[in-house]
């Protein structure tokens, strides 16, 4: 893997202006999509996801992130606000803890953030705070679901010491092209996002630290928020067609250095913002749900005309939250619109238009 050599410490934003500036502030919208409870449609997504990706903290404060489930159906829904999982292992989470959940083969992700409740065995029992659809940038970016490509000439490691330097672990982030990173807020709250990106989703620059882009988005940025009041962080990566997943945990803080962002453009077009790790650990190890879940294997995936739309699913929320909410889209117009024959078909057509012209602006 090619390593970056900055002969200037690359400057750090330190105030949500500074970041808000750059990305700018998310429509009201965008907000709008947040549910407060696991109405019938998460449900249904639940059932069909076979893996989801899992941020929390143990007993002694140390970020975690993971991959958890194996087969549909793993996250087991107890109430509108109450789901409980097997986390497999040592894990043992405290606290609040994020998640996402994945479909294969569809690019939206259902996201979930709640607070451990209860720990039975290996089963951790989750009161839910907030559910919304995230957007399918990332899985787009990354091509998550496309056919694996063959892995590239085997890497010889990185000269020097550090953690990026253990057995596997640059070889395996050069071909990694999606992650799941968590951070959390000043009073604790928990926040897991997918990251997605052409190739390699984050980048060596030396033993200790990593580069990862960020492009635009929704201009939710809680990432970058989180990270202004917690630079704690960890990440899990995936590479698509194997069952090995990189556990990496250290500190995190953003950039805009134009030097940095210029070495990760796509055609010409860089990244707004880039997030510099110091790394203090990492590990590439088995994981056992990312291997029973077959997320690459095609006939193992659900038939899409039995899994849940989930931008049919942000449109519900956005109508049903929207009936309380000031300055947003009127309730009544938005369930006209959704109940409309065929507006659900038009509408999937319309957002994958805009995903593509999306990807196209940021040189892909």
């Amino acid at each position: 893997m090619q390593q970056t050599d900055l002969s200037n410490t690359p400057r750090r934003l330190t105030t949500a202006d500074e970041v808000e500036t750059i990305v700018g502030r998310p429509a009201p919208v965008v907000l709008l999509k947040q549910v407060s409870a696991l109405d019938e449609g998460c449900r249904a997504v639940l059932a069909r996801c076979p893996v989801a990706a899992l941020g929390y903290r143990d007993a002694e404060g140390t970020s975690r992130t993971t991959f958890i489930g194996g087969a549909p159906g793993f996250a087991r829904v107890h109430s509108p606000t109450r789901v409980s999982f097997e986390l497999p292992g040592s894990g043992d989470p405290h606290g609040p803890v994020s998640c996402f959940f994945l479909l294969p083969g569809v690019g939206e992700i259902l996201r979930v953030n709640g607070s451990v409740t209860a720990r039975k065995e290996r089963r951790v029992i989750v009161d839910i705070e907030e559910a919304y659809v995230h957007c399918a940038q990332a899985v787009l970016r990354s091509r998550l679901w496309k056919p694996p490509t063959p892995p590239g000439p085997a890497d010889a490691g990185i000269a020097g010491a550090g953690p990026l330097c253990r057995p596997g672990v640059a070889e395996f982030l050069g071909a990694a092209p999606f992650l799941a990173l968590s951070t959390w807020d000043s009073s604790g709250g928990s926040d897991t996002s997918p990251r997605g990106d052409r190739q390699s989703v984050a980048r060596i620059l030396d033993g200790r630290t990593l580069v990862m882009p960020d492009r635009k988005g929704n201009r939710r940025a809680d990432t970058l928020h989180n990270l202004l009041q917690d630079e704690r962080l960890s990440f899990a990566a995936l590479v698509p067609g194997r069952s090995g997943v990189l556990h990496v945990h250290g500190r995190g803080t953003i950039t805009d250095d134009p030097a940095l962002l210029e070495t990760m453009a796509l055609r010409g077009v860089p990244p707004h913002l880039a997030l510099l790790i110091e790394v203090e650990h990492a590990e590439v190890t088995e994981n056992d749900a990312v291997a029973r879940s077959r997320l690459w294997t095609p006939e193992a995936h659900p038939d899409r005309g039995t899994v849940p739309d989930l931008m049919a699913l942000a449109g519900e929320h956005l109508a049903a939250r929207s009936a309380d909410a000031e300055g947003g889209p009127p309730a009544f117009l938005l369930k006209a619109i959704t109940g409309i024959p065929g507006m659900t078909r038009l509408l999937r057509l319309v957002m994958n238009r805009l995903y593509r012209s999306g990807l196209r602006k940021e040189g892909y």
